[in-house]
C-alpha cells in the first residue's frame, strides 16, 4: 500500500509541477504590426467656385481644376496622430494641424471678393490606407459651413479615408485586422485669423 501512496503523491506533485509551468508562460500579447510609414498623395482636385491660396502665396488652387500636391502633412506621426485630432475635437485643433504640416490659407468661395482665414492640411496616406480618399483629395467646403464662418465662427470641412490597423497575436502568430478612418484633407475656415 505504501507503494501506491507513493506514486499518488509522485503523480500530484508532477501534475502539480507541469500546471505550474504551464502557468508560468507569458500570456498572449497582441503586437500592432501597422507600418504608418507616409505615403504621398499626389494629386487632387477642388469643387468650382473655390479657390485656396496660401498664406505666403506659395501655392494657388483654384476650383474645378486638378492640382498637384503643393505639400504633405503628416497625421500619422506620433503628438500628430489620428488620435489627436480626432471627431471629438478637429473643430479646435487648426493650431495643432500647423504643427503637424498644416498651411495657413486664404479662402475665396463664390463670386464674394472678401477671403477668409484658413488651415489647409493635405495629409499623406499609407500603405494600408484603402478608398479614393487614399489616393487623391476632393475639397468640397458646403456652403452652410461658408455661412458659418463669414458669420465669425469656425467652421471645419475634411474627408476620412479607411485604413486596416494590423496586428499579430504573440501566441499564435495570427494576424487580426480592424478597419480604422483617418483624415485625407482638413480645411478650418474662419472670418477671424485662426
Amino acid at each position: 500500500m505504501k507503494v501506491w501512496l507513493k506514486l499518488a503523491v509522485s503523480g500530484v506533485a508532477v501534475a502539480g509541477m507541469l500546471l505550474l509551468a504551464m502557468g508560468s508562460e507569458q500570456p498572449a500579447r497582441l503586437t500592432n504590426i501597422t507600418s504608418k510609414a507616409p505615403i504621398p498623395i499626389q494629386h487632387g482636385v477642388l469643387e468650382e467656385g473655390l479657390t485656396i491660396v496660401a498664406e505666403d502665396k506659395s501655392f494657388e488652387l483654384k476650383g474645378g481644376e486638378r492640382f498637384v500636391s503643393p505639400f504633405q502633412s503628416n497625421l500619422w506621426t506620433y503628438g500628430c496622430d489620428i488620435n489627436s485630432i480626432n471627431g471629438k475635437n478637429v473643430l479646435n485643433s487648426s493650431t495643432q494641424a500647423q504643427l503637424c504640416g498644416g498651411k495657413k490659407v486664404h479662402v475665396f468661395y463664390g463670386n464674394n471678393p472678401e477671403p477668409l482665414y484658413g488651415v489647409l492640411v493635405l495629409n499623406s496616406s499609407i500603405a494600408t490606407a484603402k478608398g479614393p480618399a487614399s489616393r487623391s483629395y476632393m475639397i468640397k467646403v458646403p456652403s452652410d459651413k461658408i455661412a458659418h464662418a463669414r458669420e465669425g465662427n469656425t467652421a471645419v470641412a475634411f474627408e476620412i479615408m479607411k485604413w486596416d490597423s494590423k496586428s499579430r497575436w504573440s501566441h499564435t502568430g495570427a494576424i487580426s485586422t480592424t478597419e480604422k478612418t483617418a483624415y485625407s484633407w482638413i480645411l478650418w475656415v474662419s472670418a477671424y485669423p485662426l
